[in-house]
């Protein structure tokens, strides 16, 4: 069957069922259909909500034996102990720097000098090495940078950033960013 041969017949019956209920008839039977239609909607969403309901309850029933804490505790306190062995050490600094330079070089920042500062802490197995990173450019440049920064530089931190407008009007900020970058004591 053709489109124009679906046409005539749907337009026939349009007519028809037009002729036979008139035109509050014909507006009451497609409200009936799309009622029949919500309804049976609506029928599936509860019961999806039903099952939802139901097995977050038994999820929530469900808590681990004893046992299973312990070894999920003495698991994380594992971790944490292997967490030094697995940052870099202060020699691979250079290369994150660099990272850090061409993340901002792709973003086409105006960088002012920057920072640097290393500090050791003598209780700890960590050597911190921060930047002060002085930045020009638009809010949404200066974000993907420092994002750019995080996704890129597995050990580094944004500990602090300082955003100033110089004028109402204006577009460029000047911020200061700063980063730190953590790595392990070599004697570790």
């Amino acid at each position: 069957m053709n489109i124009d041969r679906l046409m005539d017949v749907l337009q026939t019956l349009r007519f028809e069922s037009q002729r036979t209920l008139g035109l509050p008839g014909l507006l009451g039977g497609v409200a009936l259909v799309a009622a029949v239609v919500a309804f049976s909607s609506s029928r599936v969403v509860d019961d999806e909500t039903t099952r939802l309901a139901q097995s977050t309850r038994h999820a929530r029933s469900t808590k681990p034996l004893p046992h299973e804490e312990l070894d999920r505790a003495s698991l994380d306190a594992a971790n944490l102990e292997r967490l030094p062995d697995l940052l870099s050490t202060f020699d691979e600094s250079g290369n994150d720097i660099s990272t850090i330079l061409a993340r901002a070089q792709e973003a086409h920042l105006t960088l002012g000098s920057a920072h640097y500062q290393v500090a050791t802490e003598t209780s700890t197995r960590f050597k911190h090495y921060q930047v002060l990173l002085p930045v020009k450019d638009q809010y949404v440049t200066i974000r993907r940078f420092i994002a750019a920064v995080l996704n890129s530089v597995p050990n580094a931190a944004l500990q602090e950033i300082h955003v100033e407008r110089p004028a109402v009007g204006d577009n460029t900020l000047d911020a200061r960013i700063r980063f730190d970058l953590i790595y392990r004591t070599n004697g570790s």
